[in-house]
């Protein structure tokens, strides 16, 4: 077993599993036969050959270095699968002095790896979309979409809810562009500067914030609807109903801030058609069941089902951190468990997390490596603890500072 993981370990170094995939694994592995428990002894051997399994298809390897006497050393190496073992058969099983050893079949389902040679992908990224607040109020007249700005909020966290990786939290009943929608994700300071930096993120506590502003719900050809003549009106309705004079646009700029710094990291923007039939003086809704039935609420879904697919992709190959709530001796507290998929054994890195202010006295929120690993050795649903290799006191490590895994 030794061998075969120092094996894959070399060849890992090299190369990391590119693209989701079913594989079919024979693998083989070995426990000790304890008290004559030939039962419980093929459950463990079966177990490790599973993890063997797993490990040929698919490892991600994380080291923690530190250089002593100028001699690079790794201080721990962490092995991570990303494969879903199932469908095991055992094929074959011998003991041989105190051990019983298994050979098994089965698939593995690997994970797409992360181009940036990511690790962390296992583990759950909590994110808050708050409000998309519209440019212009007037957009929404047609169809009173006016809770839009809250609604589309709702619909995009249940959507993200949906995918792997992902803790979606609906802050839609706030608004972050108040004052700044037609130039967000930017913002003027005091001192003329401009910048892209959330200041509300501490209050949601969480990795991620995911914000943006509706910037387009017009009719491509408003005048045509707004023609007085009945008979014109009945020809748009019933016999032109996919004409240009029922298209309309919907535009969004969607933008992800990092919870910790308020640093902007994503800046995109989604952009559909689809026609409207119903009268303009019709009061629909946003998210009604007449709202969808239209094409242009399928248009819509069909936007979030894309900026979901997209959002997954990008969050689940960014770092994972998670905000430190308590210190004692060498121990932390950690403000996620076992539902973020943390796990004894696991290796995070602490950064200290400070505010420092340039000379027009704008603040930054900076991040600084305290080079110091901590190991979970305990996990709860929602918080964890940690053990670090020195005392919290050396390196200052207080509430509110962050450990990441990269």
């Amino acid at each position: 077993m030794f061998k075969l993981l120092f094996r894959l370990t070399i060849t890992c170094l090299f190369s990391l599993a590119a693209q989701a995939h079913a594989a079919v694994i024979e693998a083989e592995g070995r426990a000790l036969i304890l008290n004559k428990d030939i039962v419980g002894a093929r459950q463990a051997a079966i177990q490790d050959a599973s993890q063997a399994a797993s490990l040929q298809a698919a490892a991600y390897i994380s080291t923690t270095q530190k250089i002593k006497d100028g001699i690079l050393e790794i201080d721990n190496m962490h092995i991570s699968t990303l494969g879903l073992v199932k469908n095991v058969e055992v094929i074959d099983e011998k003991i041989i002095g105190q051990s019983l050893i298994v050979k098994i079949r089965a698939e593995v389902d690997v994970d797409q790896g992360c181009k940036n040679g990511s690790n962390n992908a296992h583990y759950q990224k909590t994110i808050a979309i708050t409000a998309f607040p519209l440019q212009r109020l007037s957009d929404a007249s047609i169809g009173a979409l006016t809770n839009i700005q809250s609604g589309f909020a709702t619909d995009l966290s249940r959507a993200l809810n949906s995918q792997k990786g992902i803790e979606a939290f609906n802050a839609g009943h706030l608004s972050l562009y108040q004052q700044n929608v037609e130039t967000a994700a930017t913002r003027q300071l005091s001192d003329g500067a401009l910048t892209s930096v959330l200041q509300q993120t501490r209050q949601l506590d969480v990795q991620y914030i995911i914000s943006g502003v509706i910037r387009d719900m017009t009719l491509l050809n408003p005048n045509r609807k707004n023609q007085p003549f009945m008979l014109i009106d009945l020809y748009d309705r019933f016999i032109d109903y996919k004409g240009s004079q029922h298209k309309r646009a919907f535009i969004i700029d969607l933008f992800v801030h990092d919870g910790f710094s308020g640093a902007l990291l994503i800046n995109k923007q989604y952009q559909t058609v689809g026609l409207w039939n119903r009268p303009v003086e019709m009061q629909t809704g946003y998210g009604t069941a007449a709202f969808w039935n239209l094409d242009y609420g399928k248009q819509i879904n069909k936007l979030i089902g894309q900026a979901t697919e997209e959002l997954q992709q990008e969050l689940r190959c960014m770092p994972f951190s998670v905000r430190i709530t308590r210190t004692e001796g060498n121990q932390i507290w950690l403000n996620a468990g076992h539902n973020s998929g943390l796990k004894p054994g696991d290796k995070l890195t602490v950064y200290r997390k400070s505010t420092f202010y340039t000379e027009n006295m704008r603040p930054n929120t900076q991040l600084t490596n305290t080079r110091s690993t901590v190991t979970i050795v305990d996990v709860q649903a929602g918080f964890s603890v940690g053990q670090l290799n020195g005392q919290s006191q050396l390196y200052n490590i207080q509430p509110d500072d962050i450990v990441i895994a990269w």
